[in-house]
């Protein structure tokens, strides 16, 4: 039986000069620990990890396993280079993560091979760690194909995948080939209430970190058996989903309106408009 599993992928604060605000940051974590969530991606698409350097990488580790001390904690530490994984691992030991993610390379072409190769050796410097294949080929121009996901789980250590971008149709094929037990998530948070039936174990949503409570109450409709009920919340889900629209930008402005200083964003992302910053505010005290 699917466990439906919900990851918040977290965006973080900056300050109004583009600096990371650590304090800003700590209060979204603070909201995703209460929400209801069974854990958290950090650094990710949604955290604008290419903008921000090795040292501020690994501080917010160290600050979401403080913050997050009761669901799991994901970090991400891809980049475009061995040798700056390398430093990010290092970082998410010493913050105490016992969870990594790590996105295929990405910027200049790589073969196959060579993308296996790259994940042997993340895989062996992660010992002891469960590492997460993140797959995102719409942003690293990087495919991960049915066979290289099945030799890539055959590696010491790699426990899942996140796949984004993809229909749920890749979803079921990778389930079809992958071991029992392999966790498959996908970063489509509105197809959350499908994602189970496709061979998912969950959602890994940016949406759910703005606006986590239809997606909690999904959750428990589909562990409870509800069918009603998951049709009903996903016009919930929906709208949510349509209010944010993947951007971190509008993920900030939900915590904004319901009164946290989360500052702007550092890479350049359109901030909502009048419309848009409407229908959050109608959000919120619905969803949020």
């Amino acid at each position: 039986m699917p466990s439906h599993d919900i990851i918040t992928a977290v965006p973080l604060a900056f300050d109004d000069a583009g600096g990371l605000d650590l304090d800003g940051s700590r209060a979204i974590l603070e909201y995703v620990a209460a929400s209801g969530v069974q854990g958290a991606l950090v650094l990710g698409t949604t955290g604008e990890f290419p903008a921000l350097s090795i040292e501020e990488r690994n501080a917010v580790a160290a600050l979401s396993v403080e913050v997050l001390t009761d669901i799991r904690v994901i970090v991400h530490v891809g980049a475009a280079s061995r040798f700056e994984v390398s430093q990010l691992i290092a970082g998410a030991r010493a913050a105490g993560a016992t969870e990594i993610a790590v996105l295929t390379p990405y910027y200049l072409p790589a073969p196959t091979e060579e993308v296996f190769d790259f994940f042997r050796q993340v895989a062996a410097e992660a010992e002891g760690l469960d590492v997460y294949v993140y797959m995102f080929e719409a942003r690293t121009g990087i495919a991960v194909d049915e066979d290289l996901i099945v030799r890539l789980a055959q590696l010491p250590g790699v426990v899942g995948v996140k796949v984004s971008g993809e229909s749920l149709d890749l979803i079921t094929t990778f389930r079809s080939r992958l071991p029992e037990g392999f966790r498959i998530y996908t970063g489509a948070d509105g197809d959350f209430a499908q994602a189970g039936a496709a061979g998912a174990d969950g959602v890994i949503s940016g949406v759910a970190s703005t606006f986590a409570r239809p997606f909690v109450a999904m959750r428990e409709a589909l562990l409870g058996g509800s069918p009603d009920a998951v049709v009903e919340l996903q016009a919930d889900i929906d709208e949510v989903v349509g209010a944010v629209d993947g951007s971190p930008a509008r993920m900030r402005a939900g915590h904004r309106l319901a009164g946290r200083r989360v500052g702007g964003s550092r890479m350049p992302l359109p901030e909502p408009d009048a419309d848009v910053l409407a229908r959050l505010a109608r959000a919120v005290p619905r969803f949020h």
